[in-house]
């Protein structure tokens, strides 16, 4: 499905997202899931890799199990995530798991669900290998101290960052750990462009060279996938490392499964005028899409608008000030009992 395509498919689910029974309502496209996750599979078929869905995006049970039938497993964050893939997984689908820190109990509790287990730390990863009885394969995150996020918030390679050994750290160890099996790195977010896979790939040479028992290797997410995308870094490096190094190569991304397949469908309950704007309150708030007050982001919306159009803004109906979606100016007036579809909210 080519981009034109897809955006065509979008605007049509959008409008028949309006016909929900009652609102504020979450709605998820199947067939927008199933084009967003057959791209992502044609993607990762050609590189040589298997492609893994990652929860912390979505993890409703129905959404699961929509994409399902074009990925090779999941990626979980937390136990609870875990004991959800693991609940809709289908026979050969492995489930791989990572989290910044674990309790004795969650390292536990995850090594009787996970196929492979990344560990943020070299503590972390001794205290999982005296729990595996050798049934889940173990790796570490590895921070490639390259940063291509702008903002910090966003960013894995940050200053300070919480998430992963430092390649730098990695460098001192003269022994890697006995039973490490496996590399995970996670570096960017929301990032169209691959070749910076490849730098973060190119980082990691000279350490997966010192790991004798490495079976695979895991790309992490961060990327969006789409049809419009130059995939073949993605392809040389899967391809190197397999020639390489003989390993299963991973890429897990979540939000490009997702997120244009959602829609946040609310009703405006009021809409009168202040200076020249209609004010629209909405009956959801921006507390169901929290990335919109938290980021102070616009999030794009099923209605057609206009250069000169009607300057409308979209405030949810909470009593917080800035509980505001956005400012649009619109081809025409909302009117009070009609239905927006919010879209990307997946």
């Amino acid at each position: 499905m080519n981009p034109t395509e897809f955006d065509r498919l979008i605007h049509t689910q959008a409008n028949q997202a309006l016909s929900v029974p009652s609102t504020p309502a979450y709605v998820y496209s199947e067939a927008a899931l199933r084009a967003l996750s057959q791209q992502a599979a044609l993607i990762a078929e050609r590189a040589g890799c298997e492609l893994l869905y990652t929860l912390k995006a979505c993890a409703l049970v129905p959404v699961l199990e929509t994409l399902s039938s074009h990925i090779h497993g999941f990626a979980a964050s937390s136990v609870f995530e875990a004991r959800i893939a693991d609940s809709v997984r289908r026979s050969g689908q492995s489930l791989h798991c990572y989290s910044p820190a674990y309790s004795p109990d969650d390292i536990e509790s995850t090594l009787a669900l996970a196929d492979y287990m990344s560990l943020n730390s070299t503590f972390q990863f001794d205290v999982a290998s005296a729990l595996n009885s050798g049934a889940t394969s173990l790796g570490l995150r590895l921070n490639p101290e390259l940063s291509f996020v702008s903002d910090p918030r966003y960013d894995p390679s940050r200053p300070g960052s919480k998430l992963g050994v430092l390649l730098s750290g990695l460098e001192k160890i003269v022994r890697m750990p006995d039973g490490l099996e496996g590399v995970h790195i996670h570096n960017n977010c929301e990032s169209n462009d691959l070749s910076q896979l490849a730098q973060s790939s190119e980082a990691l040479s000279d350490t997966l060279k010192r790991i004798d028992n490495l079976r695979w290797v895991n790309l992490g997410g961060g990327y969006y996938l789409g049809p419009e995308m130059d995939t073949s870094p993605l392809e040389q490096v899967v391809g190197r490392l397999r020639s390489d190094y003989g390993v299963k190569v991973f890429i897990e991304p979540g939000t490009a499964l997702v997120q244009q397949a959602g829609f946040l469908v609310t009703e405006a309950l009021d809409v009168f005028p202040d200076d020249g704007t209609d004010i629209v309150v909405l009956d959801t708030s921006t507390s169901h899409m929290p990335e919109v007050f938290e980021y102070q982001y616009t999030p794009a919306v099923s209605r057609p608008e206009a250069d000169e159009g009607n300057p409308t803004r979209l405030a949810g109906r909470t009593c917080l000030a800035g509980d505001i979606f956005g400012d649009y100016d619109f081809q025409d007036p909302v009117r009070t009992g009609e239905r927006i579809a919010i879209v990307d909210a997946g």
